[in-house]
């Protein structure tokens, strides 16, 4: 996970910033919420958020998630718990994150919730 995020930060793909930030939430997610990111998945979802992060700072748009899987999301058992832990993931980031992105990282988190529960 390092590594690949080292290689974005020298290929110049995210800030070095977001790169410590994204090392943060790592370790975070891992060792506060249990909730492993070492995995092919994880390490999607951790690439996904650097890169959103960058092009919300970018002014970048990106069209939203389909409606109805974030209805679905949103009306899950799962979201209240979720939604503070995607509070404290970006709490580190002077980044104001674009509203579209936050349907793609919810969605990401809710698929990586959903294997640690498993």
């Amino acid at each position: 996970m390092e590594e690949r995020l080292n290689l974005l930060c020298d290929a110049g793909i995210i800030d070095r910033d977001i790169c410590e930030g994204m090392l943060g939430v790592v370790e975070q997610l891992e060792s506060v919420w249990a909730i492993p990111v070492r995995n092919e998945q994880g390490e999607m979802a951790i690439t996904h958020m650097a890169n959103a992060l960058m092009r919300s700072r970018r002014g970048e748009d990106i069209g939203p998630l389909d409606e109805e899987l974030l209805e679905e999301i949103v009306m899950s058992q799962a979201y209240p718990e979720l939604l503070p832990i995607h509070r404290a993931m970006l709490a580190p980031f002077d980044v104001t994150l674009h509203p579209n992105e936050e349907g793609y990282l919810l969605a990401n988190l809710f698929s990586l919730w959903m294997v640690s529960k498993s």
